[in-house]
């Protein structure tokens, strides 16, 4: 007994002395990453701003998840929750959008705490910049304290493979895009082409069907 007894005084002292040593390291974690697209900014843009769109690009979707959304989707207000035997649930919001610049987004993950996610959009070169912030405040929560040092190696991965497919899917529907001027520019080259040979046509038959009067004599 008196060995239980002293594992158990051993492990409350443990316990204390974790959560003493918890207090004491960062209140706040950023994980950040970027990456370079060569699409337009409104269209990678709008694969963020728009939650359903997520859906093609997002690093955290698992087959159990389950996704529902709020009566906005896209833009401030927009609302979307998860259920997931993998990821658990959650909620995400967008507090703030900026047209083609920067996404405020609130995450409500339940018991496990909130956090704060920043994306901004920036010209580079010939594409643009896209970075992706988290931000989580452990508060004096010792224990959430202890979960953010391991943020950067927990989610860095994640931003790393989203930002690539977001990459992906950008710069594929700015192909997208482009084929689809192009086809409407030919079109309208055609139509005006074709216009214009009509034109001529028609003024050709008409200067044709017009009498030749001769000349009179002297």
């Amino acid at each position: 007994m008196k060995i239980i007894k002293n594992l158990f005084i051993a492990l409350i002292v443990l316990i204390i002395a974790l959560a003493m040593i918890g207090l004491l390291l960062p209140r706040v974690s950023n994980v950040t990453r970027a990456t370079v697209v060569q699409a337009p900014a409104e269209v990678i843009f709008a694969q963020v701003n728009d939650l359903k769109k997520n859906e093609a690009w997002s690093p955290w979707k698992d087959p159990t998840m389950k996704l529902t959304y709020g009566p906005i989707t896209e833009g401030k207000g927009a609302v979307s929750s998860w259920v997931s035997k993998n990821m658990g649930s959650g909620t995400m919001t967008i507090e703030e959008s900026v047209p083609n610049s920067a996404i405020n987004i609130g995450l409500d993950f339940g018991a496990m705490g909130q956090s704060k996610a920043l994306w901004t959009f920036a010209p580079e070169g010939a594409g643009v910049k896209v970075t992706e912030t988290m931000r989580n405040d452990a508060g004096m929560n010792p224990l959430r304290r202890w979960m953010n040092l391991g943020s950067e190696k927990w989610i860095g991965p994640y931003f790393e493979r989203g930002l690539a497919s977001l990459k992906q899917v950008s710069e594929a529907r700015a192909g997208e895009l482009l084929a689809e001027k192009a086809a409407a520019d030919k079109a309208a080259a055609d139509a005006a082409a074709l216009a214009a040979a009509t034109a001529a046509a028609d003024s050709a038959k008409a200067a044709a069907s017009k009498p030749h009067k001769g000349k009179k004599g002297h």
